[in-house]
C-alpha cells in the first residue's frame, strides 16, 4: 500500500508528524511492557448486576433486564456524565499521569464518573472516577455535567454496533492536503500551489531541491507548507472519517484524528461481505467446512490401467466460486501423491474433485488447554487460513482469514489478549519501508496477542483464506466485529480501548497453530 521510492518524502513529512509503526502497533504508544492480567470481570456472585460487570457483560448483547440494572446501578453509583471532547484520552489505573494505563477514551464517547473529583497538582480540574473504574483528568479532555453534556458541532462517536465503526477512504492522488480545520479557498490554493511544485521538482528528479522545499530553505519565489496543513497524505494511505463537513460547497472527510481532506481526493472502502457461519443455533453449521479460496471447475477422476490417475475438468459442471462452501463437498482424500476435495451430487454421475490447492478446511479441536464452560477463546489454524472461536470446548463461529505472507510470518503459540481497541491506526512509514510504505488510520475491532501482531478487521482486500498480511491475522469486517464481541476483555461502554496487563481485565487466550 503506498509507494515509498519516487514520493518517499512526502511519507517523511507523514513520519515526522505521527511516527512509524508495523502491522498491529498503535500511534499511541501506549503499549505497557507488563505481566498480563488476570481474574476480574466475572458477574457478581449473587446474580444481580453491577458496575463491575461492566467489563464482562456488553450492553449490545445482555438482554433487557441485565441492561435496566446496569443501567440503576449506574445510576446510582456514577451519576455525573462525562463527553470526551479531544481525539484521545487515556484512563488511568490511579489519578496521577504517571500511572499504568488501563483504557483509552476518544471524542465523541460518553463515559459516566462519580460525583467528587480529586484534584491534584497534576490536574488542577480534577480526576474523575470512570465506570467501571479508572481515572481520567477532566482537563486533558472531557466535558463533565449533572445531565449528559452538550457541545457544539459534537463529533460523532465510534459506532459501537456496527460492522465498520467510521467511514474509510482511500487516498487518491499522490499528495493529498490534511487540514487543521475546514480549509477556505485561498488555503486550498496555497496548498495545491505547494503540492504541484513539489512533485514538478520530484517529476524531474530534482530530489535534493524537493527536500529542502519541503524543509521550507528554498527562500523567497517559493512556495511553503501553509499553516493550515496539518500533513500531507500519500496515494494509498487510508483516513477514518467520524463524518462529512462542508464549507463553500466543498465536502471534506473529518478524520478521526480531527483533521479535513477534502472528499474530492478520497474513495470510501467499505470492505468485503464475506462472513463466516454460525456453529450453534437454528442455523447452525456442523464442522468440518470446507471452503473455496480458489475459483475451480470440478474434476472427472479416471484411474488408468497401470493405477495411475488422470484428472479432466467437467466442463458441464458449474465452477466453484472463491469463499463458496459446496453443499456436495464430501471429505478430503488422498489420490496417488496428491490430495483432492471429493464432491457427490444426484446431477453427476460419478464423484468429482479438486485439488487441494484450490480449497482449504477447517476442523474442530479439543482445548490445548483447561477452560471453563463459558470462557472464549480462539483458535486461528494457519494451514487452512482459518479461524474458530470457541466457548470452552463448544466451536460457535468459524470463518477465513488472512495471515502472514513469507518474511512476515503470523507467530504460532498459545497467546493472551493484552490490548483491545475499537480502532487502532497502523503504518509502516520511514525510509526502510521502501515500496511497503503505508498508513491506515484506525483500524477496526483490533486485538493485539503478541506483541504488535494483532486480530482485526481488513476492509481493503477480500483475499481471505489466503496469505496476505505483515504478520497480523486480517478478518473481513463482519467476522472482526464477530470476534470481537465474542472475546474477553469487554470492551466498557464509553471506552474505546482497554490494556489487560497488570490491570485485573480479564483476557482470552488466542491459539494460533500451522
Amino acid at each position: 500500500m503506498g509507494s515509498w521510492n519516487r514520493y518517499g518524502r512526502i511519507g517523511a513529512l507523514c513520519l515526522a508528524l505521527v511516527g512509524s509503526v508495523g502491522c498491529g502497533e498503535d500511534e499511541d504508544g501506549a503499549n505497557e511492557s507488563a505481566e498480563d492480567g488476570e481474574g476480574r470481570g466475572s458477574p457478581a456472585a449473587d446474580g444481580a448486576p453491577s458496575v463491575e460487570d461492566l467489563e464482562s457483560v456488553s450492553e449490545a448483547t445482555a438482554d433487557e433486564a441485565t441492561r435496566q440494572a446496569l443501567a440503576e446501578a449506574l445510576d446510582r453509583e456514577f451519576p455525573l456524565h462525562g463527553l470526551v471532547d479531544r481525539p484521545s484520552l487515556h484512563i488511568k489505573e490511579s489519578p496521577d499521569p504517571e500511572a499504568l494505563t488501563i483504557g483509552w477514551l476518544r471524542w465523541g464517547e460518553r463515559v459516566r464518573l462519580k460525583r467528587e473529583p480529586e484534584r491534584t497538582s497534576t490536574c488542577a480540574s480534577g480526576w474523575y472516577n470512570l465506570a467501571p473504574r479508572g481515572w481520567a483528568c477532566a482537563g486533558e479532555g472531557l466535558e463533565v455535567g449533572e445531565e449528559p453534556p452538550q457541545v457544539e458541532d459534537e463529533v460523532p462517536p465510534a459506532r459501537r454496533d456496527a460492522v465498520m465503526p467510521y467511514s474509510y477512504y482511500l487516498v487518491k492522488d499522490r499528495m493529498v492536503p490534511q487540514y487543521h480545520q475546514l480549509p477556505s479557498r485561498d488555503q486550498q490554493r496555497a496548498a495545491l500551489a505547494f503540492s504541484d511544485r513539489y512533485l514538478e521538482m520530484v517529476d524531474a528528479d530534482q530530489e535534493r531541491r524537493a527536500e529542502r522545499l519541503l524543509a521550507g530553505q528554498l527562500g523567497p519565489g517559493e512556495p511553503t507548507i501553509h499553516a493550515a496543513i496539518a500533513r500531507y497524505l500519500n496515494r494509498g494511505f487510508f483516513i477514518a472519517s467520524t463524518d462529512v463537513q462542508v464549507r463553500s460547497r466543498r465536502r471534506f472527510a473529518r478524520t478521526t484524528g480531527g483533521g479535513y481532506v477534502k472528499e474530492a481526493q478520497l474513495e470510501e472502502y467499505n470492505g468485503s461481505d464475506f462472513h463466516g457461519v454460525e456453529l450453534t443455533g437454528e442455523d447452525a453449521v456442523e464442522l468440518p467446512i470446507a471452503w473455496v479460496v480458489r475459483t475451480i471447475r470440478p474434476m472427472i477422476h479416471t484411474e488408468r490401467a497401470d493405477g495411475t490417475h488422470r484428472f479432466n475438468f467437467d466442463e458441464e459442471a458449474e465452477p466453484f466460486e472463491r469463499h463458496e462452501r459446496p453443499e456436495s463437498w464430501v471429505r478430503r482424500e488422498r489420490i496417488g501423491d496428491h490430495f483432492y476435495h471429493r464432491f457427490e451430487s444426484d446431477a453427476w454421475d460419478g464423484p468429482r474433485f479438486a485439488r487441494d490447492w484450490f480449497m482449504v478446511m477447517t476442523e474442530a479441536i479439543e482445548p490445548p488447554f483447561d477452560v471453563e464452560d463459558d470462557e472464549p477463546w480462539i483458535h486461528v489454524d494457519l494451514s487452512s487460513q482459518s479461524l474458530v472461536i470457541y466457548r470452552g470446548a463448544t466451536p460457535v463461529y468459524a470463518t477465513l482469514v488472512s495471515s502472514g505472507l513469507e518474511e512476515h510470518e503470523t507467530p504460532t503459540g498459545t497467546f493472551t489478549i493484552h490490548k483491545k481497541m475499537v480502532t487502532d491506526t497502523m503504518a509502516n512509514l520511514g525510509p526502510d519501508a521502501g515500496d511497503d510504505s503505508y498508513r491506515i488510520q484506525d483500524v477496526p475491532w483490533t486485538q493485539y496477542f503478541e506483541g504488535s501482531f494483532a486480530l482485526h478487521t481488513a476492509f481493503w482486500h477480500s483475499r481471505f483464506g489466503l496469505q496476505r498480511s505483515h504478520g497480523c491475522v486480517n478478518l473481513a469486517p463482519a467476522d472482526a466485529h464477530r470476534v470481537f464481541q465474542e472475546t474477553w476483555p469487554v470492551v466498557p461502554e464509553g471506552w474505546h480501548g482497554v490494556n489487560t496487563r497488570q490491570t485485573g481485565f480479564r483476557a482470552s487466550r488466542v491459539h494460533v497453530t500451522e
